[in-house]
């Protein structure tokens, strides 16, 4: 649609009609796709790269005259492949344009628009680094389109839109590693670790393990987690139980090859350890005892059928339980102490 309006832009002056949103020294301008090429030659990109996108100004005008591209008059899209692009988790920045918009990872763009005016027989070019996504020997294309931009009104001519569209075809020898964006630990519970990390992009990955340490030197495997090897990335989350007031865990990522790597080491600092909490005796006549809590809590009580029959306040440390009026059976208990955490029991009456 903005290339029929840019056509009936020029069409327009060309038969005298004012368009005053076009400047007097743009009315020739004619922005241009130009050459498309990998820094440093070649067609192949190893993890990462370089692509040099050219825009020029082919207007049949002298210099300083009546062809001019104005600052902020362009807008160019530059499209990528599903094997390489934009890295996910990075602000993309490009020398001499303002970044409108972008998608980064598999199949993703980036919009710009020209940060200085480009003359008549000028060029201006946008290098753009890429990511590897996923290894192939063919190659893919990626693609320069230059626009005139509404922003709000068009301030540049485009007096040969057939020049506008250009491209280069690149394949990648081999792919960017795993690329860990986050990686935290915090207390869930009393006695209780949850581990959430995020990967931004993922190929050839095995596992995940989270390992542990009581002194932040010697570590262990406590969890193993199986990767997705999603393209563009994927989110992870374990517990652990942490029996230890103070706990240094780290991500240790394992590829299918044997290589591996580890993430920053996270600290945990509980403000309370798993419960101990004992139910004596069991079986019981009339009462029975619970030990151990740290803090105050709430006890359930279900028959077999699942009917709550009774629902009692317990303090920290020692509670007696009254059962003088429950029949004798199986009872499922159910103890939350303040922090959420919640323990099962079976108690049997007599």
């Amino acid at each position: 649609m903005r290339k029929i309006l840019a056509l009936l832009g020029i069409m327009v002056t060309a038969y005298g009609t004012s368009m005053a949103q076009i400047l007097p020294t743009a009315i020739n301008a004619d922005p241009a796709a130009g050459s498309v090429a990998l820094v440093g030659g070649g067609s192949q990109i190893n993890q990462t790269g370089q692509i040099d996108y050219t825009v020029t100004n082919e207007a049949a005008v002298p210099p300083a005259t009546s062809g001019i591209i104005p600052i902020g008059s362009l807008e160019i899209t530059i499209s990528f492949p599903n094997e390489y692009g934009l890295q996910q988790g990075l602000l993309p920045t490009v020398s001499g344009w303002t970044v409108l918009a972008y998608t980064a990872g598999p199949g993703g763009l980036i919009v710009l628009t020209n940060n200085q005016t480009i003359d008549a027989g000028a060029e201006s070019v946008a290098r753009v680094t890429i990511v590897g996504f996923v290894q192939t020997a063919s190659l893919q294309t990626t693609t320069l389109t230059v626009d005139r931009r509404l922003n709000p009104t068009l301030t540049v001519a485009n007096t040969n839109p057939g020049n506008d569209v250009s491209s280069a075809s690149i394949a990648v020898s081999a792919p960017l590693p795993i690329k860990l964006v986050s990686f935290t630990a915090k207390q869930k519970n009393c006695g209780v670790v949850a581990l959430d990390w995020e990967t931004s992009k993922e190929q050839n990955v095995s596992h995940f393990e989270v390992q542990y340490s009581k002194n932040g030197s010697q570590y262990s495997t406590v969890k193993r987690v199986q990767a997705q090897n999603a393209a563009m990335g994927a989110t992870y989350s374990a517990t652990v139980e942490q029996s230890e007031k103070e706990g240094f865990y780290r991500l240790r990522t394992v590829d299918f090859d044997g290589a591996n790597s580890f993430s920053h080491v996270a600290k945990v600092m509980l403000t309370c350890l798993a419960n101990e909490i004992s139910v004596s005796p069991n079986p019981a006549n009339n009462a029975f005892n619970i030990t151990g809590m740290q803090t105050s809590g709430e006890l359930l009580v279900y028959n077999m059928i699942g009917q709550q029959v009774l629902q009692q306040q317990i303090e920290a440390g020692a509670s007696k339980i009254d059962i003088t009026n429950l029949p004798a059976g199986n009872y499922n208990l159910i103890i939350r102490d303040a922090h959420g955490s919640k323990t099962t029991f079976k108690l049997t009456k007599l």
